[in-house]
């Protein structure tokens, strides 16, 4: 579904214009693409009046305290939505973050996703809208101690409207805690200006990578179980830095697609013939129409993935990740006809390693014996100095 609005929610609809878009493999299921806005048949709820919010310039100071959380009531928070990320599954449970910005500032605040009912916000939200969302509490990343705020069982998503709503002011026990934070968040301002001075000084080896918007559409499907896709037939989509839990669909060759603070890597390899446009965990992947060709869908599965799993394993680089990807398709190509393909690919997350993985694993331990430390996926969406594996 391209469009969904948020009062759609919990109301009947009939579809009237779809297409069923059969797997490669006709054993499995396909999905449906909906190609025409439903049709409402019951009545839109309504929205209630004069709701109390917090607004992000008042909110923010809260997540920057050293005062230590505390249970008190919930906040409502509204504002613009600057940045969406993307549906993550860690350790079986499925959240994201949003990131709701000040109507007259800059200042945005995070909050997390991850009640399952909730969910389903995420296929709803559009960047430059505006939403207000109740019943939100503060809470802290256990490894780094970072705040955010994140939505409970009763929390509600809301269209933001103006006439709808009041400006509520902290609590004195909320006020407490935003006061002790202004001081601090100064120091820390003046630490990260001489902290960057430092950074620009220091020359580099490596070329940073560009930050960079594009709409583009897939004309071939390069690889996709290792998440390359051909835009325009000259622009190559690397997605495997990002969970695609939706499993590529709608990513058919024809499909329009808008990206969002994508990674521009000119020539991340020699022998890749392609510009290559990646997508980590701070960019935005927005399919914006379907296909019309009668393409089938070609799955991508994240369970048992070897292109993935020793991406993240040895936490490559794009360059790396490429040449992996050429050794597994060269691999693949030369010794399909001695094993079975499902055989030759699995990866040690089952019991028995693939012959590939056997193959490749004595090769990737030798260009990268000093493996850089784990990716921490959290910093990547959530600090204000981007870091992420694609920038250099």
């Amino acid at each position: 579904l391209l469009h969904f609005e948020l009062e759609w929610l919990e109301s009947l609809f009939v579809f009237p214009s779809w297409s069923y878009i059969p797997q490669t493999d006709q054993s499995a299921a396909g999905y449906v693409e909906i190609l025409v806005d439903p049709v409402l048949v019951n009545l839109p709820k309504e929205v209630p009046d004069s709701i109390p919010v917090t607004y992000p310039a008042l909110a923010e100071p809260l997540l920057t305290s050293r005062v230590p959380c505390k249970k008190r009531s919930k906040l409502t928070v509204a504002g613009e939505l600057a940045r969406l990320g993307p549906l993550l599954c860690i350790h079986h449970k499925t959240s994201f973050f949003l990131f709701l910005k000040c109507f007259t500032s800059a200042v945005w605040v995070p909050v997390l996703v991850q009640k399952p009912n909730q969910l389903v916000w995420h296929h709803i939200l559009q960047l430059g809208h505006t939403y207000t969302i109740t019943g939100l509490s503060m809470s802290s990343l256990k490894k780094s101690g970072q705040r955010i705020f994140v939505t409970g069982v009763s929390s509600c998503l809301l269209p933001y409207c103006a006439e709808q709503v009041r400006e509520q002011p902290l609590d004195s026990a909320w006020q407490e805690e935003s006061a002790q934070s202004y001081s601090l968040e100064t120091a820390e301002q003046l630490s990260d200006s001489l902290e960057l001075g430092v950074e620009e000084e220091r020359p580099g080896s490596t070329k940073e990578s560009k930050i960079i918007s594009y709409v583009g559409t897939v004309t071939k499907i390069l690889n996709v179980q290792a998440g390359l896709f051909l835009l325009d037939n000259k622009v190559c989509l690397c997605l495997a830095y990002q969970q695609l839990l939706n499993s590529a669909r709608g990513l058919r060759p024809g499909a329009c697609v808008e990206l969002i603070d994508v990674h521009l890597l000119q020539k991340p390899l020699v022998s890749f013939p392609f510009i290559v446009l990646g997508a980590c965990l701070s960019s935005t992947v927005v399919l914006k129409s379907f296909s019309r060709l009668s393409t089938p869908y070609q799955p991508l599965a994240s369970s048992g993935n070897l292109y993935l799993e020793l991406l993240f394993r040895y936490n490559l680089g794009m360059p790396l990740y490429l040449w992996l990807v050429s050794l597994l398709e060269t691999f693949e190509e030369r010794f399909s006809c001695c094993f079975r393909r499902r055989r030759l690919l699995l990866s040690s997350t089952h019991r028995n390693p693939g012959a590939a993985e056997k193959f490749l694993v004595p090769l990737l331990q030798a260009v990268v014996p000093d493996r850089e430390d784990a990716r921490d996926i959290y910093n990547e969406i959530l600090a204000k100095i981007h870091q992420c594996p694609l920038q250099k």
